[in-house]
């Protein structure tokens, strides 16, 4: 059920693995919205989830679900928290469609919901497919179809975008923002891939070495042109002799010129540009 008010607080969150400290001192509180957890890999994005979920317990400190301790009314918090892992079961070699009604069943989801989002992503084609026969790709694209079918009022997805071609990405980030305009629930959606969900976002959490650096919304911020093309090399150096702080990382150009200079340094140089989108300056720590 879609609650009016939907809240993640957390004070103080400390993890440790043995003796390394994977999260220290971490605080938060987000409300409704699509809030963006970003961080490379190993940062601590899907141990913050599981935290967040109940499923492992932290060292110190604390975290609520609408005021909820999801470690210890793990039930409950589970009947309000559509929550997708990076890497979903798939119950071995069954079919899509049988896992459907299995998933239909437990979350008490609609079939037709969830193949209404499978339409969506245009993977109808999948539902006689057996999950060992799909890619990684078409099989992250099954579960989010699931785990965005529930009536649930907080949706968490670890890495989403993961697996994606770049026309999916944008047929993800597209839906989710609907879904989130149409429910007004929470998403936190943790990522390192540096696309178009990262256009839809109200605030961003930024995780380095553990830590939470920034939160940020759209307000008062500076922010980085993320542009990909059909020729990124020759792109690069063009882009180099205005912006020579600019560089390459994830297939991505990363500068501060905005789209018109980007747009007429292609236009001039045959370059096609692919997609570009805009980050709050702080992610900059993310690709130095």
């Amino acid at each position: 059920m879609v609650s009016s008010s939907n809240v993640i607080s957390c004070s103080g969150l400390t993890k440790f693995f043995k003796k390394r400290r994977v999260l220290d001192n971490i605080n938060f509180e987000l409300y409704d919205g699509i809030n963006i957890l970003a961080g490379d890999n190993g940062a601590g994005k899907s141990t913050l989830l599981y935290l967040i979920n109940g499923i492992i317990s932290p060292d110190a400190g604390s975290v609520r679900i609408n005021g909820v301790d999801p470690v210890k009314q793990h039930h409950e918090v589970l009947s309000e928290v559509s929550f997708m892992p990076e890497r979903p079961a798939t119950l071995g070699s069954s079919s899509v469609k049988e896992y459907i009604y299995w998933f239909s069943s437990l979350k008490g989801t609609g079939k037709e919901e969830i193949l209404n989002y499978m339409g969506m992503f245009g993977m109808d084609y999948a539902l006689s497919s057996t999950f060992q026969s799909l890619s990684m790709g078409e099989s992250q694209l099954v579960m989010l179809s699931c785990y965005l079918s529930t009536d649930s009022s907080i949706f968490m997805l670890d890495e989403p975008n993961s697996n994606l071609d770049v026309s999916k990405r944008s047929i993800v980030a597209s839906v989710i923002r609907k879904k989130a305009k149409q429910t007004n629930s929470l998403f936190l959606i943790s990522t390192h891939v540096f696309d178009e969900i990262m256009t839809i976002y109200d605030r961003i959490l930024l995780l380095v070495d553990g830590s939470i650096k920034s939160i940020k919304g759209k307000e008062n911020i500076s922010f980085i042109s993320v542009l990909r093309t059909d020729k990124n090399d020759l792109m690069l150096d063009l882009i180099k002799k205005l912006d020579n702080e600019a560089s390459l990382n994830q297939d991505s150009i990363f500068t501060s010129l905005g789209m018109e200079d980007c747009a007429r340094l292609a236009n001039e140089n045959g370059v096609r540009i692919l997609s570009f989108f805009s980050l709050p300056g702080e992610m900059g720590v993310l690709y130095e």
